[in-house]
């Protein structure tokens, strides 16, 4: 009975240090401390399109296609840090009852330039062709560069806009909700132009 008893509590014990190192503890509480860190590392990794860190705190249609795509082509990070790097966040109110984080965000004026990309791309190549064509490293910088050259030279929008993020717990830290409002809102109109063009 003794070495049952003994057996079992080196079970318990052994278990408790395993959960300690795989992560069992409790999930990340929503608090103001929390919010404000998880808006911080989300506006960083935007500016600097850090896909590992978007990966882990944010929840976004559009970026969980593109960022597969960019870790696998240099040409696409180019794309999205220019998309991005001039990004400005600011915290307006955290709401921890709702789980959620109003944030006023300004960034360059790229719905015109997004738009004819896309619609220039769309009146010559099905969606179809487009997606074969993802592997084409000399189409896609003969496409890809003269856009980034154009976001480049844009220039910031007049006015910030106000978004409202969704907030919800993760493995080890909050994530952040973006839908279509705030993508378009945080790429500068351009996602939301090339999701037009393209009826997505």
């Amino acid at each position: 009975m003794k070495k049952i008893l003994s057996l079992l509590l080196c079970a318990v014990l052994l278990a408790g240090v395993t959960c300690g190192f795989a992560g069992c503890a409790a999930k990340t509480e929503i608090n103001e401390k929390n919010i404000t860190a998880a808006v911080e590392k989300t506006a960083a990794a935007l500016q600097e399109f850090d896909t590992k860190t978007l990966g882990k705190y944010v929840d976004s249609k559009t970026l969980g296609v593109i960022i597969p795509v960019a870790e696998k082509n240099e040409a696409f990070l180019k794309l999205g840090t220019a998309m991005f790097v001039h990004l400005t966040v600011e915290i307006v109110r955290i709401d921890v009852d709702a789980a959620t984080v109003t944030v006023k965000v300004n960034n360059k004026d790229l719905y015109a330039d997004a738009s004819a990309f896309a619609y220039e791309l769309n009146s010559h190549y099905s969606k179809m062709e487009l997606l074969g064509l993802l592997n084409n490293q000399s189409f896609i910088d003969e496409n890809l560069n003269p856009l980034i050259e154009k976001i480049e030279a844009a220039p910031m929008k007049s006015e910030a806009q106000e978004i409202t993020l969704k907030v919800t717990q993760g493995k080890r830290n909050l994530v952040l909700g973006f839908d279509d409002a705030a993508e378009d809102a945080v790429s500068g109109g351009a996602l939301g132009a090339i999701k037009s063009v393209f009826g997505v």
